[in-house]
């Protein structure tokens, strides 16, 4: 088993935003360049627009949720984030969904936050991101959270409010799991190093965990030898973990067709969190964040996808 105790709540900090998403039929790398990338001026024309509720903490909340529900657990899913004056919708989904919204405020000066991506049909992606009320810093309430009952997940979302997250977790001594990849434009290393240090799970994928540890000065090795545990999404391919004296790699579950790739990552951060306080073996905790990503990645956007129980425990079996 990988907890003792009971977990009560997750506390998920990350971004809440609209999602605009985009298909370009063609291939990106047809119109780049490489003698000319100092002088880009490119444009595409794209055959599909949708705009959808997403965010970091919206996705994995969500996805996490289902996940609980599957291993009929009721642990307390809490955000703590922003939103603008046009997020009432978030609200009304948040509570449908089971999630507590008392840490999420709101400003009525502001928008909530937008990311804009195209995806090309090797689904790559290009991402826009304007960060609206997501640039506020919050509060937390520590005083209502059990920490040693708790764990939480520090998620990309606008510098300061990130950054102020991390320096309370750390503070507060929470269990965090450090999911920095979405910061690694702007994060300094000695935040980079400290986020990564203090937390319990470090998590991305393979890109990014790399530049991580070429940032940090570290090897997978030496972190885990720490005592940290580093995963490492693969996409089609599954995961790799990481642990002080294990390796595990785990397939992904194989669908017949990939219909949008954004948020598989957070999908399977909720899955996985789910099985991690819920007790299940490692193994088991690893497939259930694979069959989450693969659910998510046969629905356009990031939160329209709510498997069964059934559906849900079929491709658990299979893995």
């Amino acid at each position: 088993m990988i907890l003792v105790k009971k977990i009560k709540t997750v506390l998920i900090s990350g971004s809440i935003a609209y999602d605009e998403i985009m298909d370009f039929p063609g291939e990106f790398a047809d119109f780049f360049h490489p003698e000319k990338l100092h002088q880009i001026n490119v444009s595409f024309v794209v055959n599909k627009l949708e705009k959808q509720l997403g965010g970091t903490a919206t996705n994995i909340a969500y996805n996490l949720s289902r996940a609980l529900n599957f291993l009929n657990n009721n642990t307390f899913i809490k955000i703590v984030s922003t939103l603008g004056k046009d997020g009432n919708v978030f609200l009304r989904f948040f509570k449908k969904n089971k999630i507590d919204v008392n840490n999420i405020t709101k400003y009525n000066n502001l928008f909530t936050a937008t990311g804009k991506v195209i995806t090309d049909k090797k689904d790559n992606q290009i991402w826009g991101f304007y960060y609206g009320a997501n640039e506020k810093v919050f509060d937390i309430d520590f005083k209502n959270i059990d920490k040693d009952r708790s764990l939480s997940i520090l998620s990309a979302t606008h510098k300061d409010p990130f950054l102020k997250t991390q320096s309370k977790f750390i503070l507060n001594k929470l269990s965090y799991l450090y999911d920095p990849g979405m910061t690694l434009t702007w994060i300094a290393n000695k935040d980079l190093l400290q986020g990564v240090m203090n937390a319990k799970y470090l998590i991305g994928n393979d890109y990014e965990i790399e530049m991580i540890l070429k940032r940090i000065k570290k090897t997978v090795n030496q972190l885990t030898s720490y005592g940290l545990k580093v995963i490492t999404t693969l996409g089609e391919e599954g995961v790799r973990f990481n642990g002080k004296n294990n390796i595990v790699n785990v397939k992904g579950f194989k669908i017949k067709k990939v219909v949008d790739p954004t948020g598989a990552g957070d999908a399977w951060r909720g899955g996985f969190v789910a099985g991690l306080i819920s007790n299940l073996e490692l193994l088991d905790c690893l497939k259930l964040g694979n069959v989450l990503a693969s659910f998510s990645i046969e629905s356009y956007g990031t939160v329209n996808h709510n498997p069964k129980k059934s559906e849900i425990g079929k491709r658990l079996k299979s893995l």
